[in-house]
């Protein structure tokens, strides 16, 4: 196929910041979310060299090994929020690779990328979390995030190598072209809506595990009504 899909505009990896971030519940957690950017990082089954998450739990792992974030999408929640969150700046929203063209409506899952060296498969959204509106000092971005479907979108390394800023990314192979970010984003708020497409997700052999053991339950679930986004 290889087909241009997108570009790399920054590479960001941060460390586990010393800094406490503290939840409502006055919980306290560590987190790298904050990630700046390089020039070129070396990626690895797990992920950048040099990056870190401090929520092993839920990030990181070799099928959340790299966050794509797309340009397109922080404009869209510039206009949304009224900001003007700066591409070339710390990763707001926690990305590792912030690429043009491609976005939530035109990536799918199982698509198979190569930038460079390296090959990169798609397995599932981002599902938004309050660290998003504390790194944003906007109380409300999270929640606006998980209703907009604005999430970003995760990928399992198939072949380690170096990706350097303002590579080009191409689209090798698409197996599951009615699967889209997009549309994975709106299950997951309301399964019942297309038990149909809901279905097909859950047979996905690319949908990450995460991903495929939440959405199996909320629409298994005969007392689920109406999904809001978890805090």
């Amino acid at each position: 196929m290889d087909k241009y899909f997108a570009k790399v505009r920054y590479i960001k990896v941060g460390k586990i910041s010393k800094e406490m971030l503290i939840r409502e519940n006055h919980s306290k957690e560590q987190s790298a979310i904050k990630k700046h950017p390089v020039m070129s990082a070396q990626l690895s089954k797990l992920g950048f060299i040099g990056d870190e998450q401090g929520d092993t739990q839920h990030h990181g792992g070799e099928n959340k090994a790299v966050l794509f974030f797309s340009s397109i999408t922080y404009n869209k929640l510039n206009i949304l929020k009224n900001t003007n969150f700066e591409f070339n700046d710390m990763s707001y929203f926690g990305e590792n690779l912030l690429v043009s063209h491609a976005y939530e409506e035109n990536v799918c899952i199982g698509d198979v990328l190569q930038i460079n060296d390296t090959i990169i498969e798609i397995t599932q959204p981002r599902q938004p979390c309050w660290k998003l509106s504390f790194n944003t000092n906007i109380n409300s971005l999270t929640k606006s995030m998980y209703e907009y479907g604005f999430t970003g979108w995760y990928g399992k390394v198939l072949q380690e190598g170096t990706i350097n800023q303002d590579d080009i990314v191409l689209l090798k192979k698409r197996v599951f072209p009615d699967l889209t970010i997009n549309l994975l984003n709106q299950l997951i708020i309301n399964p019942k809506t297309n038990p149909g497409l809901v279905e097909k997700a859950l047979s996905c052999k690319s949908l990450g595990k995460a991903f495929k053991l939440s959405l199996e339950k909320r629409y298994t679930d005969d007392s689920f009504e109406h999904l809001s986004y978890q805090k």
